[in-house]
């Protein structure tokens, strides 16, 4: 007995020093367990899926049932779990015109994000990157061919509540395709240009520790921290995607007006002093589906707010210089959350 108490106390411990965390999205989209996959029992490690067995739906909801949210794998098989999900998701996106267009949408975009979640980890990852790259012109394709598809999936991807570093970019993103797409001004290969500029113009968050954006409350230079975010994306991207210097330049720029300001309307007068308003139209469109976006969803330090909400702000922002434009947006989220 009081060796077999030892030995399972040395075995904890190896384990302890043995184990890195997963998240139980990825096994969603893995059709068997590539590996030996732990969860905690009674505040024990403990083996909860052996490597083989399939990780269907059912499976995994009993493990939320009962708790077993915190799973683990071996450090020597993170990259296993890695290289299957990056697998289903270069197999999903080439046969997005096959099959149930709908679940297949769905499946590519959560996907999408979960390998986002790897990008951002390993942001100097050209594998990843090229990866992530090519997977979201093949969903820009599908979505601008298929637009009718974009109100059912963005509501289904919004619901799933990613975390929202990861999920804000894409959410921005489908936005602004779906403007550009309903104002009927843009050829197909300038919303697929600025479909991608918008997605990768977050990368820069990628330099901020986790928990910087996880608190309920920022520091005056936390909230700074984050605002700066949009130069390191550059840093990232530039000579590694297919960027012009216009669309490197949205990027560095996108971030110009914060939400992360306690008085927005304080924040706005202050940029106008400093000049630092939205310089550029199609700047203005991603900055615009990117505030909207994150207003819409809420952070752990702000609460969601109201469409009306979101577009009053918007109105301060920009109705003076783009009021025609103001009106398009007006009516897209009018069509696109009302007109049913």
């Amino acid at each position: 007995m009081e060796f077999t108490e030892s030995y399972n106390s040395i075995e904890q411990n190896h384990l302890t020093l043995q184990l890195v965390p997963i998240s139980i999205r990825e096994l969603l989209f893995i059709s068997t367990a590539p590996c030996d996959i732990y969860g905690i029992k009674d505040g024990l490690f403990n083996r909860t899926l052996r490597r083989g067995v399939f990780t269907n739906k059912p499976l995994l909801r009993d493990l939320i049932s009962k708790g077993q949210i915190h799973l683990f794998v071996k450090r020597e098989n993170r990259e296993l779990i890695i290289d299957t999900v990056q697998k289903n998701l270069l197999q999903v996106t080439r046969s997005l015109s096959v099959g149930n267009p709908l679940e297949k949408g769905r499946a590519v975009m959560n996907l999408l994000t979960i390998n986002m979640g790897y990008l951002y980890a390993d942001p100097t990852n050209d594998k990843y990157l090229k990866l992530q790259h090519q997977c979201a012109k093949n969903l820009a394709y599908f979505l601008i061919n298929r637009i009718n598809l974009l109100e059912p999936l963005q509501k289904d991807f919004i619901k799933q509540k990613h975390h929202f570093v990861l999920a804000q970019p894409l959410i921005a993103s489908v936005f602004l395709l779906g403007l550009m797409k309903y104002s009927q001004l843009y050829s197909d290969s300038e919303i697929e240009n600025l479909f991608i500029t918008s997605y990768f113009k977050d990368i820069g968050m990628s330099s901020i520790p986790a928990e910087k954006y996880d608190r309920d409350e920022l520091t005056d230079k936390e909230k700074a921290l984050l605002s700066g975010h949009a130069a390191h994306s550059v840093q990232i991207l530039k000579g590694r995607l297919p960027l012009s210097p216009n669309h490197l330049n949205i990027i560095l720029h996108h971030h110009s007006f914060s939400l992360l300001t306690n008085d927005l309307h304080l924040d706005l007068k202050q940029k106008e002093r400093e000049g630092e308003l939205i310089a550029g139209f199609e700047t203005m469109l991603v900055t615009v589906m990117d505030v909207i976006s994150a207003m819409i969803t809420g952070r752990p330090f702000r609460p969601p707010t109201k469409l009306f909400e979101s577009l009053d702000l918007i109105k301060i922002l920009i109705a003076d210089q783009y009021p025609q434009e103001f009106r398009l947006i007006v009516s897209f989220f009018k069509s696109f959350f009302f007109d049913k």
